[in-house]
C-alpha cells in the first residue's frame, strides 16, 4: 500500500509546526551533540540561524543565562509563531525572534560572538550565501557552530533503493538517487564552504545514531519521514513509476525487517566549529 504518496503537508497550517515541534527525537540528537561540545561563554551575543520552533535556541538561552543575548531567525512563519508562544511561557527577555532569510540577514555587521545552526546547512537553498552572511555579522574571532547529517545518511535504505531501481529500471534513475544522497555533503565539503566564507575550522566531531522501525511500512508512514525525506525520494523517479517503485521498495524493506527483526538505519552526525578570521587590513 502506497497511500503515503497521497498524503500532503501544508506548511502554512500552524498545526504542522506544532506537530513537528513535538517530533524532537530527530533534531534533539543533533542538538544534544551541539550542546555537549559547545563551550558556554559569558556575555555573548548569539544568533540561531533557522531556529524553527525554538530548538536549540531556547535551550541555549537557558543554559547561558541572562548575561547573553539571543536572536533566532527563520522564514517559516507558523514555526516562529509557535516559538513566540513558548517564549512568552519561558520568560526569556534576552531572546528575540525575527522572520528573515538567512541569505539576507537584516542584522548589523560584526555583531555576534556565536552563530549556531542545528540541521540548517542541508536545507538552505544558498548555503554559501548564508555562510557569507554569517561571516558578515560575526565579530572577528566569533564562533560558528553547525550540526548536520552528512552523506551516508540512512545508508541501509539507500542501498536497497539503489538495488530496487537497478533490478527493474536499470540505470534510468541512478544519477538522481546519487544526487539525492550527495546533496547532504560530507565532512570535507562542509569544511570547504565554511572556510571559503572566512572562517577557520577549530573543531570537528563525528558521531552517529540509529533510527529504528518495525518495517518499511512503518518507515514510510512516520510523519517526519513523510515531511522531511519522502518528497526528495519521490523526486528520484517519474510520477508514472512512483507507485510501482515505492510498492516494490516497501515490500523489500518489509522482507529485510522480517528477516532481521526490524529496520535499523544509520544516521551520521557532524559537529563543525569555526572561528571568524580577521579581515585583512
Amino acid at each position: 500500500m502506497t497511500d503515503y504518496l497521497d498524503l500532503k503537508t501544508n506548511f502554512d497550517d500552524p498545526r504542522v509546526a506544532s506537530a513537528l515541534d513535538e517530533l524532537s527525537f530527530w533534531s534533539s540528537r543533533f542538538g544534544a551533540l551541539l550542546l555537549e561540545h559547545l563551550e558556554l561563554e559569558r556575555g555573548s551575543n548569539v544568533l540561531d540561524i533557522a531556529c524553527g520552533a525554538g530548538f536549540p535556541l531556547f535551550e541555549l538561552a537557558h543554559a547561558h543565562g541572562p548575561s547573553c543575548r539571543f536572536v533566532g531567525v527563520d522564514l517559516w512563519q507558523p514555526a516562529l509563531e509557535r516559538a513566540a508562544l513558548k517564549l512568552g511561557v519561558y520568560d526569556l527577555p534576552n531572546v528575540s525572534l525575527a522572520r528573515a532569510d538567512a541569505a539576507h540577514l537584516p542584522l548589523p555587521n560584526t555583531h555576534f560572538d556565536l552563530i549556531v545552526s542545528n540541521l540548517g546547512i542541508n536545507n538552505f537553498e544558498q548555503p554559501r550565501a548564508v555562510l557569507a552572511e554569517c561571516a558578515r555579522v560575526s565579530k572577528s574571532g566569533g564562533r560558528l557552530v553547525l550540526t548536520t547529517n552528512v552523506k551516508g545518511h540512512m545508508q541501509e535504505f539507500y542501498d536497497l533503493f539503489r538495488e530496487v531501481l537497478t533490478e527493474r529500471w536499470g540505470g534510468k534513475y541512478l544519477d538522481r538517487l546519487a544526487f539525492n544522497e550527495e546533496h547532504r555533503g560530507s565532512r570535507e565539503s562542509v569544511t570547504v564552504i565554511v572556510e571559503e566564507a572566512g572562517f577557520a575550522i577549530s573543531r570537528i566531531v563525528e558521531d552517529h545514531f540509529h533510527l529504528r522501525f518495525l518495517d518499511g511500512s512503518a518507515l514510510f508512514r512516520h510523519f517526519l519521514v513523510r515531511v522531511g525525506f519522502l518528497p526528495g525520494w519521490r523526486e528520484v523517479v517519474e510520477p508514472e513509476d512512483e507507485q510501482e517503485v515505492f510498492a516494490t521498495l516497501e515490500a523489500r524493506l518489509n522482507e529485510v525487517a522480517q528477516r532481521e527483526g526490524g529496520l535499523k538505519l544509520t544516521v551520521p552526525m557532524l559537529y563543525v566549529e569555526a572561528r571568524r578570521r580577521a579581515a585583512p587590513e
